[in-house]
């Protein structure tokens, strides 16, 4: 048996807390049983088609090596849950999208990516990217695909009525702070036509100020910690920028935002780069009005990718080979020309090809502000509860801002929600 096989078939273990897998020999439940091909699924938009028809014809660089990607439509987690439950029909990679935390407690499912020799490549991606992907217990189960660091969007045009400064470095300064960040809001409030808001919802700004701390609501330990001060900070910013006005309260792709920021009724956004699109489909009207710069307070990551290798996959080392040329630098510079999926390999940020002006921002080149958002990103550890413990939070959030919901009883009401849907899973 070679090693590829090897490793197919010595992973196939217990210790799916989450779907109650038994073991089972690697490629008898692989969707690519009895073809001449490996499978990866993948959702739309999320990897490159010119790739993946170059790939089913054959890998470059690997002989005999054929990977036909199966873009899955509707709930993609669910639908690969309920293959790797079922255990049949597994693809031999799947995507997973940036919770990856909560395939930790069946990290058994995946190859651990170190023993096909991922170590020789980490000092290629984002070191908090890599990190990202690594279980509790040590596995590298997700390999780096696209990144999403986050900037301040703002409308000079709108600031400079204001007499607030509008060039990007100006800007970054005078909004170094959340405090600072809301007092020019408060100045657009006062000081420009029409009073635009500052920003378009209150959860962007809760999320961004948490998403800068290392600690989310649930530690390494599996302990609850949303009711400390990293969580109730970034609770109280945003609930700040509610009481003085500063946010048009619309929820996004809703048409009083799309009317709100094609209108110029919203002079700030705070969102990742992958919101580049959505901007530019939501308000197209607005190009050259626009620019970037640095978010208040520092960098963060909101969203991005990994793929991993199920451990039914018939052909482990062809898998890593296909991931080493499909998520390797070069070819993460053309998904991102092909499709905007912001590489997590640094090296390519400074190539032409990045650095192109974008005449939606005045000209600016995007990368000058995401990439070092993208280099200086902290490492976060994610738990695979967090989206158990947050939701009720961002629904509170969404109860103060649209039907005035008083903040010390929302704060309560989803500190116990959060509290109460945990221990349901276990999680003191």
């Amino acid at each position: 048996m070679s090693r590829r096989r090897l490793l197919g078939a010595s992973l196939g273990g217990a210790g799916a807390a989450l779907l109650g897998l038994s073991g089972c020999g690697a490629g008898s439940g692989s969707a690519s049983a009895g073809t001449d091909h490996l499978s990866i699924w993948y959702w739309n938009g999320a990897l490159s088609e010119k790739l993946l028809a170059a790939s089913a014809r054959s890998v470059p660089g690997v002989s005999g090596l054929k990977v036909k990607g199966s873009p899955i439509a509707g709930d993609y987690k669910s639908k690969l849950r309920t293959s790797m439950a079922a255990q049949a029909y597994v693809p031999d990679l799947a995507c997973v999208n940036s919770g990856i935390s909560e395939f930790f407690p069946d990290e058994q499912e995946f190859l651990d990516l170190r023993d096909l020799g991922a170590g020789a490549v980490e000092d290629q991606y984002l070191e908090w990217k890599w990190k990202s992907g690594i279980s509790p217990s040590g596995r590298l189960i997700g390999f780096p695909l696209d990144a999403g660091p986050t900037a301040l969007y703002y409308r000079p045009d709108l600031f400079a009525k204001a007499g607030l400064p509008t060039e990007p470095g100006e800007v970054a300064e005078a909004t170094s702070t959340w405090e600072k960040y809301l007092s020019a809001g408060r100045t657009l409030k006062a000081k420009a036509p029409g009073k635009p808001f500052l920003v378009s919802q209150i959860s962007y700004i809760f999320r961004m100020v948490l998403y800068q701390s290392p600690r989310q609501f649930v530690d390494a330990d599996d302990r609850f910690i949303g009711d400390q001060e990293h969580v109730k900070h970034a609770w109280d910013v945003a609930v700040e920028a509610h009481r003085q006005g500063l946010s048009a309260g619309f929820l996004d792709n809703q048409p009083d935002y799309n009317a709100a920021v094609s209108g110029g009724r919203v002079a700030s956004l705070l969102n990742a780069v992958w919101g580049i699109n959505g901007l530019k489909n939501v308000a197209p009207k607005t190009s050259g009005s626009w620019r970037l710069t640095a978010m208040p307070a520092g960098p963060t990551n909101y969203g991005g990718s990994y793929v991993g290798i199920t451990r039914y996959c018939r052909d482990p080392e062809g898998a890593f080979a296909f991931l080493k040329w499909m998520l390797g630098p070069e070819n993460q510079l053309k998904s991102y020309q092909e499709m905007a999926l912001f590489p997590t390999t640094p090296a390519v940020y400074t190539t032409s090809a990045m650095r192109r002006p974008d005449p939606f921002f005045g000209g600016q080149i995007p990368v000058d502000v995401f990439g070092p958002a993208a280099e200086k990103a902290p490492v976060i550890y994610s738990s695979p509860y967090e989206a158990t413990a947050n939701t009720p939070v961002f629904q509170e959030l969404t109860n103060v801002e649209t039907l005035g919901k008083n903040p010390d009883k929302a704060w309560r009401d989803a500190m116990n929600a959060a509290e109460t849907a945990l221990s349901q899973r276990g999680v003191s």
